[in-house]
């Protein structure tokens, strides 16, 4: 169901034959999410806002990158987050065990990668002194969501493989618990996304995708 395989800029991901649908792009994982979550993401709310400490919810943990590129990123800015992540369906440990990402990422984080698919979920965890990670094995319809976030990567599978993610309520739910000036971001840009984006009352922003996409999606609030 499940196997590892290359993306063109040498890093990992994973095609699930079940859904016939890779985790990442297979142009390249590492600047996928680079592009996407990273430099359009939490790039750009930290250049509009110089706060020390952040908050983000992530909408599919999936193989762990995005909180590995985050935790880089914010050790180079000298900023804390904490990273609350949503993942009903947890990768099994023995196919984390051989994804490359650390390698590509920062060799010296490898405790934090391992420990941050191993460690409990529903409860808070300090995985190094500058991220507090909550992984909660709830899905986005059914979690009850009470703290206020900056920034949002929405990072589930399509709408075409999982449309019900991606429908008007929950980007409503998402929309109520961004703070004023935060950033929804994700790869998606269809065009039914796009315009329940803009129905919930999001400023929808659609910029260049990452290789091999023509487009991505920024929400703000």
């Amino acid at each position: 169901m499940l196997k590892i395989i290359k993306t063109s800029d040498g890093s990992d991901t994973i095609y699930n034959s079940d859904l016939n649908e890779t985790y990442h792009s297979v142009h390249g994982s590492v600047s996928e999410s680079e592009h996407v979550y990273i430099q359009n993401g939490l790039g750009f709310f930290l250049k509009r806002n110089n706060k020390k400490h952040i908050n983000i919810l992530e909408i599919g943990f999936g193989t762990g990158l995005n909180l590995l590129l985050t935790h880089s990123y914010l050790l180079k800015k000298k900023k804390s987050c904490f990273y609350h992540t949503l993942e009903p369906y947890p990768l099994p440990n023995e196919i984390i065990s051989e994804l490359n990402y650390v390698e590509k990422v920062d060799i010296r984080s490898r405790k934090l990668f391992e420990f941050s698919h191993s460690c409990p979920q529903e409860s808070e965890v300090e995985l190094e002194k500058n991220i507090l990670l909550l992984k909660s094995s709830q899905t986005l319809e059914d979690i009850a969501l009470s703290r206020e976030y900056d920034i949002i990567y929405f990072d589930a599978f399509a709408p075409s493989k999982q449309p019900e993610i991606w429908g008007v309520s929950n980007l409503k739910k998402l929309y109520d618990c961004l703070v004023d000036g935060g950033a929804l971001v994700t790869y998606c840009s269809s065009g039914q996304f796009k315009r329940d984006v803009k129905e919930v009352g999001y400023t929808l922003e659609v910029l260049n995708g990452p290789k091999g996409k023509k487009e991505m999606v920024r929400a703000i609030k």
